[in-house]
């Protein structure tokens, strides 16, 4: 146990200051999500979905927020292992813009991840968005953004990563 506590202390040492250092990466973005060649980004990584905002309409924010939610929060979906709206970081928003943040998310495979967001039926148990099940594809327009993670400790890195990405960009939905 005094080695686990040594090793403990150490990492406690290393990730000082890293919360700056992960929120100054940046994604790579790629373009209209249904254009991307989701085989090309078979990596481990982080990917960053944006909605356009214009099929929601209005100028200001609250009217916005409100008209996004009723949309992505569909009653006949709240069981099927999709994310819903998170409004604590819904509040953090001051104004729409053209594209707004929807979700960020981390995996070893993200092309196959995005493709599951994408095409998972709604009655699947995977935790997805679902989009073409929830007939989201529809009137929405996507943008994907990709950051590439080679690294050796990526279950150790990749989630304070995501974590960090989050605080900055404040997706709209998902679980955390």
């Amino acid at each position: 146990m005094q080695r686990i506590q040594e090793i403990d202390g150490e990492l406690t040492k290393l990730f000082r200051g890293f919360e700056q250092t992960a929120q100054r990466l940046e994604f790579q973005p790629l373009g209209d999500l249904l254009q991307v060649n989701l085989d090309s980004i078979q990596f481990s990584g982080l990917y960053f979905l944006e909605v356009w905002s214009s099929p929601y309409g209005a100028a200001m924010l609250d009217d916005w927020l409100s008209c996004f939610t009723a949309t992505w929060n569909q009653e006949e979906f709240k069981k099927s292992f999709v994310p819903s709206c998170q409004k604590a970081r819904m509040a953090k928003h001051t104004a729409v813009h053209e594209w707004m943040p929807l979700y960020l998310g981390k995996s070893e495979k993200v092309g196959k991840r995005v493709g599951e967001h994408l095409y998972l039926a709604a009655n699947t148990r995977t935790f997805a968005l679902k989009l073409k099940a929830r007939n989201l594809l529809e009137g929405n327009r996507y943008r994907l953004s990709v950051l590439r993670l080679d690294v050796a400790n990526y279950p150790v890195l990749a989630p304070k990563i995501e974590s960090a990405l989050r605080r900055k960009h404040l997706p709209l939905v998902g679980r955390q």
